[in-house]
């Protein structure tokens, strides 16, 4: 019985697992009841039935609602890559729209730019010639032809080297402006671009045609408003008719560019004679440039004061003349006016660093106003600041310009500064009035006197066939040559070449001086100084060399006052300073004299006679080490023979 009773639990167990969502309890207590009756056996079957069928019906809804998912899934990602597809389309024509916007503003701005450029257009066009039929045949079309006159036009313009800007020309043309005008057929970018310059532009047209005549040939060639020329030749002189007649245009339109390349060539009478017609006929810059130009030609080649002349009533018109400002200065100092030299740089300077500039090439604007600091400080005694700067030019010369010039300013400098190793070894060349005048500068701060004399022959010699050399003799050379002589004993004609001197001359009016403390004529000496020092104010080296005079007559203190006004005027002026150190020693104020020679040593630190009274006041305070020092300085550095025979002497007592 009990194990009937196991079999049938384990069947309604497995029934009431079957029924789904029936309360496996209530089923239980049924099929046990069904054991006993039969009528409760029946219903639970019916029930069992019912409940079967609920729960095939519950899975088939679960398989509706299943597929009714997946079929939902579906749409909804379709749904989601046709809007992916949608914000896709849209940015790709707001991408679009953008992308026509920013070439129809491209194509407007190029527009606006063409018709911008061509309205500011200031070139040169040159038009096919007409030519004779049977020139054409043989190959001489008007195309080449007008090929042959773009090229002899380009080729003047790139050879012709000026400091001018170019856009300050009225006929500005580079090597980009200057174009051959080849029509094109049919509607194209070249053809409007031609369109727009022609009706808005300011080209030059060169147009022209060779025609046959009774000799050969004439080219005529026509520049727009500015005139017509023509040249003729033989048949065989053919090729060459392009080239003399773009000469001649060139001449037509650009005056004093060609004046610049006649000087270029070395045709200094022609370029003066082009820039002198340029001053009467030109515009005002033009004028401006030609009296600056002729001004320095006929200074440099032919006679100072009459250059000088048109140079100040150039800058007298156009106080922004920077070329003329510079060209005073330079002439300036020729003439031994260091003043007026100084105020001439200083105003090219001045004008260089404001809107008159414009007018001046921008590439030369840094190294030339370096150069004019290097001449002011030339011209106030900072020599060694001057020598800086012609050193970095003799290495790096300017484009066009020669290393030697600059090594020519460098000796000069070199000079003022006491080092003169330096000044023997820059490369001045072999040969010509400026290498004979170096030499003699060199040979006076050596005190080689016999040797100045020796220049001074072969500077009079040279000068005789070059005017502008011999104008600059009497305030030039002729101070130097009378000091020297005047030093060799040779008074009398140190006296003759010193009164032919200007009255005006500052380097003269020291010689004067000079010469007459050498003859003990004190007063005299005193009063040429001052003459110097009336006329040029500002500048330090007639204080200098008066001071030098009341040292070496016995008195120190007015030499002092003289060196501390020299100072003040040429700051880096180390001469007035070593001389100061001297004339404190002379006062037994060696210790004080220390100071004073190395301030001097800042400016001139190779100069011999600087580190022998160095070491010598060293000495005096008891700093032998120091001295020593300054002697076996002094021992590879130049010196005079008397300082030479001085330290002989004192360097023996160390």
């Amino acid at each position: 019985m009990s194990e009937e009773t196991e079999g049938q639990d384990t069947g309604a167990e497995v029934i009431a697992g079957g029924a789904s969502g029936a309360d496996a309890a209530a089923v239980a207590l049924a099929l046990n009841g069904a054991n006993i009756d039969p009528s409760i056996a029946e219903e639970a079957r019916e029930y069992l039935r019912k409940q079967s069928a609920l729960a095939d019906e519950q899975q088939g809804l679960v398989a509706d609602q299943r597929h009714y998912v997946r079929e939902r899934y579906k749409q909804l990602v379709e749904q989601v890559e046709e809007t992916w597809l949608r914000v896709w389309a849209l940015r790709l024509a707001v991408l679009l729209r953008m992308a026509t916007a920013v070439m129809g503003v491209a194509v407007a701005a190029g527009l606006a730019f063409m018709v911008w450029d061509a309205a500011h257009r200031d070139g040169l066009v040159i038009e096919a010639f007409s030519v004779p039929p049977d020139l054409a045949a043989r190959g001489m079309t008007g195309q080449v032809v007008a090929a042959e006159f773009l090229d002899q036009l380009a080729k003047m313009q790139t050879e012709t080297d000026s400091a001018r800007a170019a856009k300050s020309y009225a006929n500005n043309w580079s090597g980009q402006d200057i174009k051959l005008d080849i029509r094109e057929s049919g509607v194209s970018l070249g053809e409007l671009e031609n369109f727009l310059r022609e009706k808005l532009g300011h080209d030059n047209h060169i147009t022209g045609e060779i025609v046959r005549t009774a000799s050969g040939f004439s080219l005529i060639a026509r520049a727009g408003g500015s005139g017509a020329v023509s040249v003729a030749g033989s048949e065989a002189d053919l090729n060459g008719l392009a080239a003399k007649s773009a000469e001649a245009i060139y001449r037509l339109t650009q005056p004093y560019r060609y004046a610049h390349m006649l000087l270029d060539k070395g045709d200094i009478p022609g370029a003066i004679a082009q820039d002198k017609e340029l001053m009467k006929t030109g515009s005002k810059l033009d004028r401006m440039w030609a009296y600056a130009t002729v001004g320095y030609l006929t200074a440099y080649n032919y006679d100072l004061d009459a250059g000088l002349r048109i140079l100040k009533q150039a800058v007298a018109e156009d106080p922004n003349n920077i070329l003329g400002w510079r060209t005073v200065g330079q002439v300036s100092v020729f003439k031994s006016h260091p003043e007026e030299a100084v105020h001439a740089f200083q105003n090219a300077l001045l004008h260089l660093s404001d809107k008159a500039q414009e007018n001046y090439s921008p590439a030369l604007i840094p190294a030339e106003q370096k150069q004019l600091q290097a001449q002011i400080s030339d011209q106030l005694g900072a020599f060694h600041d001057a020598a800086q700067v012609w050193a970095v030019f003799v290495r790096n010369p300017i484009p066009g310009d020669s290393a030697s010039r600059f090594s020519e300013y460098l000796a000069i400098s070199k000079v003022g500064e006491h080092d003169l190793a330096t000044a023997r070894a820059a490369d001045v060349g072999s040969a010509g009035i400026d290498v004979v005048w170096i030499g003699t500068r060199i040979d006076s701060e050596a005190q080689d006197w016999a040797d100045v004399l020796l220049q001074a022959d072969a500077i009079v010699t040279l000068t005789q066939n070059s005017p502008g050399y011999r104008s600059r003799y009497p305030s030039w050379f002729a101070p130097l040559v009378a000091y020297a002589e005047a030093r060799l004993g040779k008074i009398a004609d140190a006296e003759k070449h010193i009164a032919a001197t200007p009255a005006d001359c500052y380097d003269c009016l020291i010689a004067r001086a000079r010469i007459a403390e050498l003859r003990g004529q004190h007063g005299r000496a005193d009063y040429w100084f001052a003459r110097a020092i009336d006329g040029q104010k500002s500048i330090p080296f007639a204080y200098s060399y008066w001071g030098e005079a009341l040292l070496a007559r016995g008195d120190p203190d007015d030499a002092i006052a003289k060196f501390t006004i020299a100072n003040q005027k040429g700051p880096k002026f180390a001469d007035p300073l070593e001389m100061w150190g001297e004339a404190l020693m002379a006062k037994n104020q060696s210790h004080l004299a220390l100071v004073k020679f190395s301030e001097a040593d800042k400016y001139a630190p190779n100069w011999g006679r600087l580190h022998l009274k160095w070491g010598e006041a060293l000495d005096y305070v008891g700093k032998k080490a120091d001295a020593q020092n300054q002697f076996a300085l002094v021992a590879g550095l130049d010196l005079t023979a008397a300082d030479k025979a001085e330290l002989a002497r004192v360097s023996a007592h160390v």
